[in-house]
């Protein structure tokens, strides 16, 4: 028997009609951009950076300055006081997103897609900032019909 034919004896078998409407049903119902079992998607990566000194992170250049209490502006433009860190941040083949925001504890950032989460300030000469990083979400790979390859239509 010829492969055409092979093909529409397998698609003529009703098992076979089954199992595509079941496949079919299956990959209708996932969403396309869960992220995998676990969590594991929403951990970050969590990386410090020492003042004076820069942390790359894919296309994104982190630098660290002033570590310490005392008056800053915050996300919104207000004056606050209290414990801060200056950050510069660059992103790679884009001059124009440039920024150095003061940050404090808790505070979340959004650059290029980029999330940012200031976890801790360790303030003083050598302190540090700690930040679990994300980068921005990836187009999902295109699905795979594996009862048609398996058929090999």
């Amino acid at each position: 028997m010829r492969s055409s034919g092979r093909r529409a004896a397998i698609l003529r078998s009703p098992l076979a009609a089954a199992l595509l409407v079941l496949q079919a049903a299956a990959h209708a119902a996932a969403p396309a951009g869960a992220p995998a079992a676990g969590g594991s998607a929403e951990s970050g990566l969590v990386l410090s950076v020492m003042s004076t000194a820069q942390l790359n992170f894919d296309k994104l250049g982190i630098g660290a300055g002033y570590m310490g209490g005392g008056p800053y502006l915050d996300e919104k433009g207000a004056r606050r006081d209290g414990l801060h860190a200056s950050l510069s941040i660059a992103v790679q083949g884009e001059p124009k997103l440039f920024s150095q925001p003061d940050v404090r504890e808790g505070q979340a950032l959004e650059v290029a897609g980029y999330r940012i989460l200031v976890e801790k300030i360790n303030p003083g000469p050598r302190g540090t900032v700690v930040l679990r990083l994300w980068s921005p979400p990836k187009a999902p790979p295109a699905r795979k019909n594996w009862l048609l390859s398996l058929l090999g239509l």
